[in-house]
């Protein structure tokens, strides 16, 4: 099946803002097995193949290896699906900890950013397939973490998600667990 957004940052787009992306995955099974969030305002193009890696352009990349929130900065996402109020408790907690906290208003391209390394990790609430299926792979084939989601649900009704750098990700993980009630 393939997943599609002509056009993630929308609002970015329509305004002028250059932060906004075309994101196309394909997916087996509930499984994404290919991802590619092209930047066109910098002509960035991410790219990775279950089991083949990640890209930018041709060249691999690398999810950050930090194990510090002070060693960089989080993208946050906020969905029309979730409570503004838990994204203020997550922001809370990221600065609490000497972090940075990040939003470009594309969670595809702020994942990207995450598989690259240019973010510690991101985390939303709640993503559409569309949004973060590419990100994801991203992610994972530049050696980073997410939270998996499931299978079965995750076209039709989206997911959670928490993805990063391997050091990384165990806090990532404790901080959506506390700001957005979920558990393990």
């Amino acid at each position: 099946m393939w997943v599609i957004d002509p056009i993630d940052g929308t609002a970015n787009f329509v305004r002028g803002i250059p932060a906004w992306c075309v994101v196309i995955a394909c997916a087996r099974d509930g499984e994404t097995i290919l991802g590619v969030i092209h930047e066109a305002s910098t002509d960035e193009t991410f790219y990775a193949r279950r089991g083949g890696g990640a890209f930018l352009n041709g060249k691999p990349i690398k999810a950050s290896n930090a194990a510090s929130l002070s060693d960089g900065a989080v993208g946050t996402g906020l969905s029309n699906r979730a409570s503004t109020t838990n994204v203020v408790i997550l922001i809370g907690l990221i600065m609490g900890e000497g972090g940075v906290f990040y939003r470009n208003a594309s969670g595809a391209l702020m994942l990207a950013y995450a598989a690259a390394g240019r973010l510690l990790g991101y985390l939303e609430e709640h993503m559409n397939a569309w949004d973060c299926l590419a990100g994801m792979l991203l992610v994972e084939e530049a050696g980073g973490t997410v939270l998996k989601a499931d299978p079965k649900t995750v076209i039709g009704k989206g997911t959670r998600v928490v993805a990063g750098g391997r050091g990384i990700f165990p806090r990532l993980q404790l901080l959506g667990e506390s700001s957005f009630g979920f558990t393990r």
